[in-house]
């Protein structure tokens, strides 16, 4: 069965499947403040098109790994995190999932994961990116959730910087 995992983008652009399950994390549904579509979205759930639903904790913590080592554990929200363990729950279940999402370091993660995401307004990233965060002065590399702006050797600004790209096909 396929299953779509909305985003805030999702609905704020129109999007939800007619003939598939269409699911959302509770905190997604907190991201739409655009009374026009609070107004269709509260429809859809009220006409169980949309069901809305939490994720376990299990399920963030199998995504952490993934974060961690593709350095995109800071561009992330909790949101964010959240609707990717859905999809991850979703898939575990032996649904056909696939999230629906606009923003381009969720599709990057979801890639790295292998599941399935469509764009509904923009055209998706087309490689897949991983990340470091480096000392802009003295080039040492920290762990990717390293929480401080500042080198703790020189001083210089930490910076996020590009690590390698694999193109998605």
């Amino acid at each position: 069965m396929k299953v779509y995992n909305l985003d805030a983008s999702a609905i704020i652009n129109g999007f939800y499947a007619k003939n598939a399950r269409n699911i959302m994390v509770s905190s997604a549904v907190g991201e739409i403040k655009d009374l026009n579509t609070e107004i269709r979205l509260n429809a859809c759930i009220d006409e169980g098109i949309i069901i809305i639903e939490d994720v376990d904790k299990d399920d963030l913590s199998q995504l952490d790994e993934t974060l961690l080592k593709s350095g995109d554990i800071t561009r992330l929200s909790d949101t964010d995190k959240d609707i990717i363990a859905l999809s991850l729950k979703y898939e575990r279940l032996g649904y056909d999932v696939i999230c629906v999402t606009d923003d381009y370091s969720m599709q990057n993660v979801l890639k790295l994961l292998n599941l399935k995401y469509r764009s509904v307004s923009t055209k998706g990233i087309t490689n897949t990116i991983q990340w470091i965060i480096q000392c802009k002065g003295c080039k040492k590399e920290y762990p990717a959730d390293y929480k401080y702006e500042d080198c703790e050797i020189c001083g210089s600004p930490i910076i996020r910087k590009r690590s390698n790209a694999h193109r998605n096909y």
